[in-house]
């Protein structure tokens, strides 16, 4: 089996992947620099509300940043609203804050945002799909949804018999259902709804592939039928503003993330604030500036740390 078609990434190959998928992201607006703090304390003054992706901003896998909970609980005292937007989306809603519960940190219910959310809020746009194959973690069960499902695992007729695809998490993904999920969209197109679309994100040991890089390479052969949900798309936000329940001008805003492609653009993209995080996420390797450079994603502001 090609391990290309579903490979183990460094943040150089996963760069240029989005670069090369650059035509399927948001437009946006940047800033000609980036102004460099120490923080975003120092920045707060100018801010209302702060929108924290996750991974490589407030953990890396399973392990909470050094001074994030601390950091969020100092804006949450100063009056900042601040929520979570992750692209995570193997967790429903209850894991979801559990999962930031414990690794310590006190985001009230309604400030936690998954991607996941809004794919599954979207499936109701697809009435004729009356069964979905869903790539999903070890243990899910298809209860979780509100449509009809079946996990996509190793046998074939899971893919050929499904109305629509909708891809969760990659955790339990192989180069092997990814050739089998391809060769099905070649034999009858249908629905892909990809609800992280991450390419890649940070753990303690490197990085893992996630479902952004399956759905990118479905948009290859059918970019009509693909819809992605998440950062630096457009539905995640949307639940955000619902959940804050006041209007607040976009510049008071501050997206604060770990990757130029999907939380940088994204948070641009809504004429928010952004703010790169550059030490513990996709970009901690690299030379930062090289890559705003070659990118043209420019943050409002680049920080080592929250």
């Amino acid at each position: 089996m090609n391990p290309d078609l579903f490979p183990e990434l460094g943040a150089p190959a996963a760069f240029a992947r989005y670069e090369a998928v650059r035509h399927r992201l948001p437009n946006a607006v940047f800033p000609s620099q980036a102004r460099r703090a120490a923080n975003l304390g120092e920045i707060s003054e100018s801010i209302d509300v702060f929108v924290f992706d996750a991974f490589g901003v407030l953990n890396v896998g399973e392990t909470p940043i050094a001074g994030a909970r601390e950091r969020v609980a100092a804006l949450v005292a100063a009056g900042k609203r601040c929520f979570v937007v992750t692209n995570a989306a193997s967790y429903g809603k209850a894991a979801a804050i559990a999962k930031f519960r414990r690794l310590g940190f006190d985001f009230p219910d309604e400030c936690i945002v998954a991607s996941r959310m809004a794919a599954e809020r979207s499936l109701t746009a697809y009435p004729d799909a009356r069964r979905w194959g869903v790539a999903a973690p070890p243990g899910f069960d298809t209860a979780e949804l509100a449509v009809t499902a079946t996990v996509l695992r190793d046998e074939p007729e899971s893919y050929e018999t499904v109305d629509g695809f909708l891809l969760l998490s990659s955790s339990d993904w192989s180069p092997m259902r990814q050739s089998m999920l391809e060769d099905a969209m070649r034999q009858r197109a249908r629905p892909v709804v990809v609800a992280n679309p991450d390419l890649v994100a940070p753990r303690e040991d490197g990085f893992s592939t996630e479902p952004g890089w399956a759905g990118h390479r479905l948009a290859d052969i059918d970019e009509t039928r693909v819809t992605f949900h998440g950062k630096p798309f457009g539905s995640v936000y949307d639940i955000v503003r619902e959940r804050l329940g006041i209007d607040i001008a976009p510049h008071r805003f501050c997206m604060v993330g770990d990757t130029l492609h999907t939380d940088i653009l994204g948070g641009a993209s809504q004429g928010w604030k952004t703010a790169l995080v550059s030490d513990h996420g996709l970009l901690r390797t690299m030379d930062i500036d090289v890559a705003i450079t070659q990118s043209g994603i420019v943050p409002d502001f680049i920080v080592p740390s929250i």
